[in-house]
């Protein structure tokens, strides 16, 4: 893949730009980029990640006093809620109507009803297709973090808007194919695992979207290393706190290996997108494979990929 300026080739992919989105929409921040495939047809993707919606009612009233801190701490630089700024990209998503809306996790910031109810009816009003992929966040629940509880009881609430059954969602096109995986505590599923695997003995193009950033060949990891240490801090030993790999959040041999399908050199994998740091950046993951990481979705940030 080459990444190149003016006429572009066959896999290169082309950053056109970041800019305010169409009018009304004056708050949502627009990454457009471009993956040539060699479609008969363009394809036009829309990702959303970490807009950290927390909205509670009396359904979820435990949690009003924790949810009200956490719906103050999510405003954009111009005064905007979550809740205000997703509806602000969602009018934006119904406007230009992409083909598929990828919602990247994070998206309600715990797994409350109110917050749920909210998201749903904002996705569905939009008309457009949408896969819905589990963050760190999205069904914490209080103190039931990655907990047992979390998973039996919280995670199902997301049940009406997201497919959580496997850790991974799948949709197969003419031309390609886009996985979404779910965060299963900085890790990914045995699931996701076998899925990439069985994509690699194919011959589609994959677009894969994570939410945690995979941290890049140690030649290529410089930029994304060192901004999010500086966002997020390291750990004792220097690692990343907020990548997935061996100088960041440590991979179990489950995800290793996720990783290993990802990089290698006849991967099908042609472009990951990611999310969780809360700012953008776009890098190669290896010498031919690129990664593109969201912004906050709570500040606007929007990826909007043309695939052609």
């Amino acid at each position: 893949m080459r990444i190149c300026t003016g006429v572009c080739i066959s896999l290169s992919l082309l950053c056109m730009g970041c800019g305010n989105a169409e009018p009304g929409h004056a708050h949502v921040k627009v990454h457009e980029e471009e993956l040539h495939l060699g479609l008969d047809e363009p394809f036009d993707l829309a990702f959303i990640a970490d807009t950290h919606i927390s909205l509670v009612d009396k359904r979820d009233k435990e949690l009003k006093d924790k949810a009200t801190l956490r719906y103050e701490a999510f405003v954009s630089p111009e005064g905007l809620h979550a809740d205000e700024m997703f509806a602000e990209e969602m009018d934006y998503i119904k406007e230009t109507s992409p083909d598929l809306l990828i919602l990247g996790g994070d998206i309600v910031d715990s797994a409350m009803y109110a917050s749920i109810d909210y998201v749903e009816e904002k996705v569905v009003a939009t008309g457009v297709d949408h896969i819905y992929g589990m963050g760190n966040h999205d069904f914490e629940y209080g103190d039931e973090y990655y907990t047992d509880r979390a998973y039996e009881e919280y995670l199902p609430r997301l049940g009406v808007i997201s497919d959580t059954r496997d850790g991974y969602q799948v949709k197969e096109y003419d031309g390609f194919i886009v996985m979404v995986t779910d965060d299963d505590n900085n890790q990914v599923t045995e699931g996701a695992l076998d899925k990439l695997g069985e994509l690699c003995e194919g011959d589609k193009p994959v677009i894969l979207c994570t939410h945690v950033p995979i941290e890049p060949d140690a030649e290529y990891s410089g930029e994304l290393m060192d901004k999010s240490i500086e966002a997020w801090g390291a750990y004792d030993d220097g690692r990343s706190r907020v990548l997935l790999g061996y100088h960041s959040c440590i991979p179990n041999e489950i995800t290793s290996g996720f990783i290993d399908l990802v990089k290698d050199k006849d991967s099908p994998v042609k472009l990951v997108i990611s999310g969780h740091i809360h700012f953008y950046n776009k890098s190669n993951l290896t010498g031919e494979l690129t990664q593109i990481t969201t912004g906050a979705g709570y500040e606007g940030d929007v990826i909007h990929l043309r695939i052609d």
